[in-house]
């Protein structure tokens, strides 16, 4: 099995004005990351409030529902990714079962990944994007920003609704049920409904096939293997179940998203065309 390589979507830098409300719903299924140049902005998401100003950054795995407040003028550098797989168990906050980062560069520390920023921008907004160097911008910026990662700083949820996740994790490719999972948290499975969906504010069904598709996305650009075996894997015994459930989540079916990853820049930046 190859490493593969990480996979830049889109990238900028953007300037919002105090007062403005973005929000996301559940069901993106790409990597974001934010890194803040000043002002201040709100961010809501899995179960707490960021607060986030200049030299710091924000990463959020897919499916990360937020809504964000800029409450004083703000600017950023933004990026939506896919990872290369052996990335994401570190990309992912182990302190936090959501899997969010927030990541602060004090005094000099912050120089190093500014200077990866501006040459991810430079590369990726050239005429036509030099593709390579951008992402080998990108992951110089993320290796940097989870090696400051201060897990300490990040809120941690209920023992038992990281027990959950943990065991998702760790059971993709097996048949995973609400009351095995209710057994795991040592809770009735209407409690576990209810906790899980109040601090992941997703279900518990719907986390476990957002952590499914995930997996299978990552197999599926890194690996030679068959789409019936990779939907096994990712725990679907039903391969045309796999392929309409993949297809809902990723807006393609496997076979498509494997075949043209330069297709979904194309989709995301219909003005720049095909690297």
């Amino acid at each position: 099995m190859g490493i593969g390589r990480a996979v830049i979507l889109s990238a900028g830098k953007s300037e919002q004005q105090a007062g403005v409300e973005l929000e996301r719903k559940p069901g993106f299924p790409h990597w974001t990351a934010g890194f803040f140049l000043s002002g201040q902005t709100e961010i809501e998401c899995a179960h707490r409030t960021y607060l986030l100003g200049k030299q710091q950054c924000l990463i959020l795995p897919p499916n990360t529902p937020y809504h964000l407040r800029v409450q004083k003028r703000e600017r950023e550098v933004w990026m939506l990714f896919d990872p290369r797989p052996d990335w994401v168990s570190w990309l992912r906050n182990p302190e936090c079962p959501s899997g969010v980062s927030l990541v602060t560069f004090p005094g000099r520390s912050w120089a190093l990944p500014r200077r990866s920023l501006e040459e991810l921008l430079e590369w990726w907004c050239a005429n036509p994007p030099n593709v390579a160097l951008a992402e080998n911008a990108m992951e110089r910026v993320l290796l940097l920003a989870c090696q400051r990662r201060d897990s300490s700083s990040v809120e941690q949820l209920d023992e038992r609704v990281q027990r959950v996740v943990q065991y998702i994790d760790n059971h993709l490719g097996e048949g995973v049920s609400v009351d095995t999972l209710a057994q795991v948290a040592a809770l009735s499975p209407s409690r576990l409904a209810h906790l899980f969906k109040e601090q992941m504010r997703l279900s518990v069904m719907q986390h476990l096939e957002a952590r499914r598709m995930e997996h299978a996305k990552q197999l599926l650009l890194s690996t030679n293997l068959s789409v019936k075996e990779i939907g096994a894997r990712a725990g679907f015994c039903n391969p045309e179940h796999f392929c309409v459930r993949f297809t809902r989540w990723a807006g393609r079916s496997p076979k498509a998203f494997r075949a043209n990853p330069p297709k979904r820049f194309a989709e995301l930046n219909p003005e720049a065309g095909a690297p």
